[in-house]
């Protein structure tokens, strides 16, 4: 199965479901209120789905288009998928475990796990984005979007 295909794909789509976001007001019915407006999430991942869309369909779309030959890391294999099933176990777990131990608790762990099981060796700054971006988000959906994430329940 060839990447680039999909990837172009993905990313057109992807692009195209940005352009709606961004362009319909009408997507706010029933959408929490406020001081920065009822679409400014929404918008704000529309912008960033429009930016990895297009840094993920350029490279692709270039190597469709030079007709070049389809390196090792380029084909996806479909011939086992052992991995797909620890991905959904992962991500099962994490969403029965995050609403008694919190979102700043579990989080960690399953970036770290994810990134261990897409194969990556270099642990420090997987420690680091595992750690801080949690640490992000926290903050920024607690004091900007007034979004109360998971905290820890067990006493």
């Amino acid at each position: 199965m060839d990447r680039r295909k999909i990837d172009v794909v993905l990313a057109t789509i992807s692009i195209v479901v940005s352009v709606i976001i961004l362009t319909n007001d009408s997507l706010v019915e029933g959408g929490v209120e406020t001081e920065l407006g009822s679409l400014f999430l929404p918008r704000i991942v529309a912008g960033l789905m429009i930016v990895f869309s297009a840094a993920m369909a350029i490279p692709s779309l270039l190597g469709l288009l030079r007709q070049a030959e389809q390196t090792d890391e380029e084909a996806i294999s479909t011939t086992g998928f052992s991995g797909v099933f620890i991905y959904i176990g992962i991500f099962i777990t994490y969403w029965l475990v995050v609403p008694y131990v919190g979102f700043l608790v579990a989080t960690p762990f399953v970036m770290f796990s994810i990134a261990a099981l897409l194969g990556g060796r270099k642990w420090l700054p997987i420690v680091l984005m595992s750690v801080i971006t949690p640490l992000m988000v926290f903050y920024g959906s607690l004091h900007f979007l007034r979004v109360f994430l998971p905290t820890w329940t067990l006493s």
